[in-house]
């Protein structure tokens, strides 16, 4: 497997890290990995997407990326003015965007954001979060409050050694493989054992969510092609998800597909028949 170059931008004084594969004149694909993964979880589908330059980053709170500060919030939006200065930074005037699972949210607003920069967009097994109806939107503020007095000494879990993190990922559903993927971003070694690099807080409740019709203007608003691969026992398979799955096809220039596997398909035995499919739909223009 190639060795990724190693990827580092400041932006509004967040230090964003990350990693890239392939030819630095390639054409670019900034990739935003799932929730508490981070870059390397795209060095098993990356290094497959050959000739374009892929750019893996860990979202703030993840990975090697600066947390954000203690009055700061983790919505999905938060990202969004830093990975423009990073596109900006890293020199790229149109860029492909990808995103798994969270990382798909936030690659739907980074898209809309970025307008006819965006050349493609796609979404690995994501979608904008299950929308909220309006009536839920007190309780769901409330939740969120709750979190943020109860955790917010809660400085995070302490393994002592990696094993004991593969086993704990893997009774969350995720298989060895991708647990022992991201390992060396996820944990850092301190005197008392492997500490989780995420900030505590990705944990908590989202204040605010969108509403079904909030969700719905930004996928009609999407003007890039747009490739959503579902994996056929991913997100689809969960209960009361379905809806929100099929949602992707309200964005006007979409194309959805099944993919064999899991949730982290990518990472996994999916990971070829994903990258031919990403390439193909690229390189069609």
């Amino acid at each position: 497997m190639p060795e990724p170059r190693s990827v580092s931008v400041t932006a509004d004084g967040l230090r964003y890290a990350g990693l890239e594969w392939g030819p630095q004149d390639g054409e670019p694909i900034i990739a935003l990995h799932g929730w508490l993964d981070n870059a390397l979880s795209f060095s098993v589908v990356a290094p497959k997407l050959v000739g374009y330059r892929v750019v893996a980053l860990d979202l703030s709170g993840q990975g090697f990326s600066d947390h954000r500060s203690p009055d700061a919030t983790y919505h999905i939006w938060d990202d969004i003015p830093q990975l423009l200065s990073v596109a900006d930074q890293l020199g790229f005037e149109k860029v492909a965007v990808a995103g798994h699972s969270r990382g798909a949210a936030i690659a739907v607003l980074l898209a809309s954001a970025l307008q006819e920069r965006c050349s493609h967009l796609v979404l690995l097994d994501g979608m904008l979060p299950h929308p909220l109806k309006e009536e839920s939107i007190p309780s769901q503020f409330q939740q969120a409050q709750m979190d943020h007095r109860a955790f917010s000494a809660y400085r995070g879990r302490i393994f002592k050694d990696i094993e004991e993190f593969v086993a704990a990922r893997r009774r969350l559903g995720f298989s060895e493989q991708s647990a022992r993927l991201i390992a060396p971003r996820a944990l850092a070694e301190t005197s008392a054992g492997f500490r989780l690099t995420h900030d505590p807080r990705l944990n908590h409740a989202s204040a605010i969510k969108l509403t079904p019709a909030m969700c719905s203007a930004f996928y009609s608003a999407l003007s890039a092609p747009t490739l959503a691969l579902i994996a056929e026992n991913g997100l689809r398979a969960r209960a009361g998800l379905a809806d929100a799955v099929e949602s992707v096809s309200e964005i006007p220039d979409s194309v959805v597909e099944s993919v064999p596997g899991g949730h982290h398909t990518h990472m996994e035995e999916g990971a070829q028949w994903v990258a031919e499919r990403i390439t193909r739909f690229i390189s069609s223009g």
